[in-house]
């Protein structure tokens, strides 16, 4: 039976990526592993090894390493099957990683505790958008990190019109909104004011983007199997979709209704830790809230007495 092999996608823009990538190729092929490459990438690593994102499942691949930062592992996903995608292992070359596992110093040590096994699969839902046009719901591409309406022209405000599983909830002027599943709730998301929630907590997130005054719409956590239902209002003012800061969908017309509800997929992440939520905490502390040495001993100062 022949060895399923191990998939290579990368940031095309960085030679450090790439160069890195060609170091993770041959550390792999030296280990006897089959390997093949993301096929924009492979005419400068190995090009009889090239294979379409769309064409990796989990039937034809053991796993995917993709090397960049978060913006690569969006695009990697969003190009990966919708259904049955390999999982991902992330190694950041860049500023945050907070999607990614791995980095340039540990990269070749984390793939020999893959390879022998040592590894948690974490699960991580998505969002689908739908455009509706009479009875008709027009899908979108999938969402892992979050769903932007946002006004087509920056100094013009939106009038939407929010519902919640039909039910009426808001209707105010502002720039835009957020829907972020809870794995982009630490990025456009938290920028915005909105809540950090626990990736294996199953939500999606509602994030207004600088709400006129007196509109009363406020970040709300939902459960996953909500639907979140966006009308805009406002005449002659059209909007954009913009997903996983990837992929744009321009000109959504005034009156038109958005709706936002779980997708019918996930995406995988290989986790090299003993506890899926310890993981989580860790890479939070480290890579997004960050921590400062504070002295134990420190205490405020004494008041003084003056006896009057």
């Amino acid at each position: 039976m022949d060895k399923k092999p191990i998939s290579l996608a990368c940031r095309m823009d960085s030679e450090r990526a790439i160069k890195l990538t060609k170091k993770i190729f041959e550390f792999l092929v030296k280990k006897g592993e089959v390997v093949q490459m993301e096929t924009r990438i492979a005419p400068k690593i190995f090009p009889h090894s090239a294979k379409d994102l769309k064409e990796m499942t989990a039937e034809n691949t053991k796993f995917l390493i993709s090397i960049g930062g978060d913006g690569t592992i969006l695009r990697v996903a969003g190009s990966l099957p919708q259904r049955d995608a390999p999982p991902i292992l992330g190694v950041n070359i860049g500023s945050i990683g907070f999607l990614d596992e791995s980095n340039e110093r540990t990269i070749f040590n984390d793939i020999i505790r893959v390879l022998k096994g040592d590894f948690l699969i974490e699960k991580c839902s998505k969002l689908t958008p739908f455009i509706v046009k009479g009875s008709e719901e027009i899908r979108l591409s999938n969402a892992l990190n979050e769903i932007l309406i946002i006004s087509s022209k920056s100094s013009k405000v939106l009038l939407a019109s929010v519902k919640i599983n039909g039910c009426f909830l808001n209707r105010s002027y502002l720039d835009g909104i957020i829907i972020s599943t809870s794995v982009g709730s630490t990025a456009y998301n938290l920028s915005a004011g909105g809540a950090i929630v626990k990736s294996n907590m199953d939500t999606m997130q509602l994030t207004p983007l600088n709400s006129f005054a007196r509109s009363g719409l406020k970040p709300i956590v939902l459960p996953i199997d909500s639907e979140i239902e966006v009308q805009l209002l406002r005449q002659r003012l059209s909007a954009k979709i913009i997903i996983d800061g990837q992929k744009t969908i321009k000109k959504i017309q005034p009156k038109t209704i958005i709706k936002i509800r779980k997708a019918n997929s996930n995406t995988s992440f290989i986790r090299l830790s003993k506890s899926i939520s310890d993981n989580y905490i860790r890479r939070l502390r480290k890579k997004i809230i960050g921590t400062i040495k504070v002295p134990l001993d420190d205490s405020p100062e004494e008041e003084f007495n003056s006896g009057f």
